[in-house]
């Protein structure tokens, strides 16, 4: 198979799911399955060979501290809070982790925060294309655990460039877990002035509608939805997780982008993870992408934002895939649908590129 265009995945969950299921991703998918043999959901799709499988070349890798209700004891170190100091043990605890990450493997992962360091990073991946090296851009997801706003200086001081303020709901806004009328607290908008301040790109994935709202009306810098799929295309959708055409219509405006989940659940509502495969395919997740284009007008505001492995992995994503790296495979279906090879390339690439060139500070200011 031809190799295809190379892709930005603008959300994944490396930290906390190498942390809490003490996985090794520069091990091969079937090695890491086969050391989890006895596991059902929730398998392994994230790996390095994976990623050169899928020219995968640049990530959006997240910093993700679970609140304790959510999760299950006994907790992996830096993976879930109770206090706001715990939280803070966390965002520390996985910055380390990416840390060294790029210092044991500097082969195959590099941490990117400035604009020289992106391009530093394209000009090698030019120079080089099948070195496979991999660049990781951090991104906090949901901040409800903050101790006080001195923090978001500090975390933009170690690196972290894109920030989405909620993951459960309450503190700032509406969230997953948060009911429909729930927006902007007066809270979560000084947070906003203050991530604003601090040149962080704004994510309202996990954002309830009033309070996506209420954000893309206000912010005064760069709005994305790194991993959110269209609520619109699903019947009997849960709760407001996924984005309404009226937030997908003003994040367009704003010059936005949206990262579409291959997670079978967001594609289809009634997927339940021992259903036959069959039931969901890439062609599900092409029509979001191709939904979210026909509200734009053109290819500029949608890419991809796997969230993997947040919490599903294999077998829980469309049939076609066994890993991340089958992604590509997205590249046939939408020459298949009509598109062209330059709005694929903004979609695999071109769009979170765009994003970063403007988000990026610049060592010289």
């Amino acid at each position: 198979m031809a190799k295809t265009d190379w892709i930005i995945d603008g959300h994944q969950d490396i930290a906390f799911e190498s942390l809490v299921n003490r996985r090794d991703y520069t091990l091969p998918i079937a090695k890491i399955r086969a050391l989890e043999s006895s596991r059902i959901d929730n398998q392994a799709t994230l790996s390095w060979d994976a990623y050169q499988k899928g020219n995968i070349r640049l990530i959006f890798s997240t910093i993700f501290i679970e609140p304790q209700s959510h999760g299950c004891p006994p907790f992996a170190a830096g993976t879930h809070y109770a206090t706001k100091q715990q939280f803070h043990e966390g965002v520390e605890h996985q910055l380390s982790f990416y840390r060294h990450y790029q210092n044991d493997y500097p082969d195959k992962f590099r941490l990117i925060a400035t604009q020289e360091q992106l391009d530093e990073f394209l000009r090698d991946k030019e120079d080089h294309p099948d070195d496979g090296l991999i660049g990781l851009v951090l991104l906090l997801e949901g901040c409800e655990g903050l101790r006080s706003f001195d923090d978001i200086c500090i975390y933009s001081e170690a690196g972290i460039r894109i920030i989405g303020p909620v993951w459960e709901g309450g503190r700032w806004c509406g969230g997953t877990f948060s009911g429909t009328a729930d927006r902007l607290t007066a809270e979560g908008r000084t947070l906003l002035r203050h991530l604003a301040a601090a040149k962080q790109i704004l994510d309202i994935s996990h954002m309830n509608s009033l309070s996506a709202m209420d954000s893309l009306e206000s912010y005064q810098g760069i709005v994305i939805a790194s991993h959110a799929n269209c609520r619109a295309l699903l019947a009997n959708p849960p709760n407001e997780r996924q984005l309404d055409d009226l937030t997908i219509k003003r994040l367009i405006e704003r010059d936005g982008v949206i990262g579409v989940i291959p997670f079978n659940e967001f594609l289809d509502s009634s997927w339940q993870s021992r259903n036959p495969r069959e039931q969901v395919t890439l062609r599900e997740l092409s029509n979001h992408i191709d939904h979210i284009c026909q509200l734009a007008g053109d290819a500029n505001h949608v890419a991809i934002g796997s969230d993997l492995d947040g919490g599903f992995g294999f077998p829980n994503i469309p049939l076609e895939m066994n890993d991340v790296g089958d992604l590509r495979l997205m590249e046939h279906i939408l020459q298949q649908k009509g598109y062209h090879q330059d709005e694929i390339t903004a979609v695999f690439h071109g769009n979170w590129l765009r994003i970063l060139k403007k988000g990026l500070p610049s060592w010289k200011k």
